[in-house]
């Protein structure tokens, strides 16, 4: 069973693999041409991100097979993005268990509401938002391919989403 744990800076050359291997399958779902800047991220990125947000990575006898990454947007609004799991892995559970520990952290930091932005038709990955309790705020064109905005309300408390838009 994996572990799920805060990043550290060591973890980085990991994650940046992993989410290359991710996010190819992603890539392939999208339309011919559309850029997909998770694959072209430098390590450095991942540092940044280690330093200044939440990163999570799911652990197995220490082999990395996942990992995401929160940040807020504002008092209320969490951003999660880069959430991939080693694709030899999938529908084991990992992703889930990575998810919940960051919709639990956001809970307990006190945002209304988790964003997320993923591609429409990826179908497969929608339903999996879906399931998760997330709904389609809203869709847009703005990277070349049909991109929905996903939100999960974490309580009842209004919130601004108007900061995932530019994300």
């Amino acid at each position: 069973m994996a572990t799920i744990r805060k990043a550290t800076p060591q973890d980085a050359t990991k994650i940046n693999e992993i989410t290359r291997k991710a996010f190819t399958l992603y890539a392939d779902e999208l339309q011919k041409g559309s850029r997909v800047k998770a694959l072209e991220e430098p390590q450095s990125a991942v540092l940044d991100d280690i330093r200044a947000h939440n990163v999570f990575v799911a652990e197995e006898d220490g082999a990395l097979l996942g990992s995401l990454r929160i940040k807020a947007l504002s008092a209320d609004l969490a951003y999660l993005y880069r959430f991939g799991v080693d694709p030899t892995i999938r529908n084991t559970g990992v992703g889930s268990d990575l998810l919940q520990a960051a919709i639990d952290d956001c809970r307990k930091a006190g945002f209304a509401a988790i964003a997320l932005h993923t591609n429409a038709k990826y179908y497969t990955l929608a339903r999996y938002y879906y399931g998760k309790q997330f709904y389609v705020h809203s869709t847009s064109t703005a990277k070349g391919y049909i991109r929905a905005l996903f939100v999960k309300e974490l309580d009842d408390r209004l919130f601004d989403i108007s900061p995932a838009y530019y994300e």
